[in-house]
């Protein structure tokens, strides 16, 4: 049975432990650098392998991840909730919970590397305080709720938000739906060179004659 407005249809599980983990550390990557182009996923390479706290984890056995996930089914049906609040599905894109999203998000905080350790209450106290206005409230209730979020005075809900956000929005822009959405293309070969347009090159010959070239 579909979800409805007042029982949101439960979250399952969409990418397996190997797309997870990989995404963490293109998302992360993209993070920290502060912008930047990454995908998930096929085009992922590489079987370097390393051990030891803060190291690579062997991405060909995802049966072999080398931690657990922690969040609880709660917690991942409040994240499903909150991403798509943030990315709902509209008619050209696919919502942030049916990319898998939420499984980041779980794999995010369960990791044992600086960043996500740093994140980890602040994610996971914040899936819980929310998770009773997103789970067990009316449709209307819990709407007012969301849309309260952004706004939030409250110091551990504003952080809560702030960094759930970025990591959602984070994770859904380096999938290829996510590049899709943006009309980002890649490096895909041109038939032809239009060159640069009326508008460009009327302001470069602008620029040179200020420059007396």
């Amino acid at each position: 049975m579909s979800g409805s407005p007042e029982t949101p249809e439960p979250y399952v599980s969409k990418i397996d432990r190997r797309t997870a983990l990989a995404w963490v550390g293109v998302v992360g990557a993209a993070i920290a650098g502060g912008a930047g182009v990454v995908v998930y996923g096929p085009k992922m390479g590489g079987d370097t392998v390393t051990r030891g706290y803060g190291t690579d984890p062997k991405l060909t056995k995802p049966e072999k991840a080398p931690w657990s996930r922690i969040m609880t089914h709660g917690q991942l049906q409040t994240a499903a909730i909150l991403a798509d609040y943030i990315l709902p599905a509209n008619a050209t894109a696919p919502s942030a919970s049916s990319l898998g999203v939420p499984d980041f998000i779980d794999e995010w905080v369960s990791a044992p590397y600086p960043d996500q350790v740093k994140d980890r209450p602040v994610i996971m106290n914040g899936l819980n305080a929310l998770s009773v206005k997103v789970l067990k409230t009316g449709a209307a209730d819990r709407a007012t709720a969301l849309a309260a979020l952004p706004a939030s005075q409250d110091e551990a809900t504003h952080a809560f938000w702030k960094r759930f956000r970025r990591l959602t929005i984070g994770a859904y822009y380096t999938t290829e739906a996510g590049f899709k959405d943006v009309g980002y293309i890649g490096n895909v070969q041109r038939t032809s060179d239009p060159g640069p347009s009326d508008e460009v090159k009327a302001h470069l010959e602008q620029a040179f004659q200020k420059l007396g070239l």
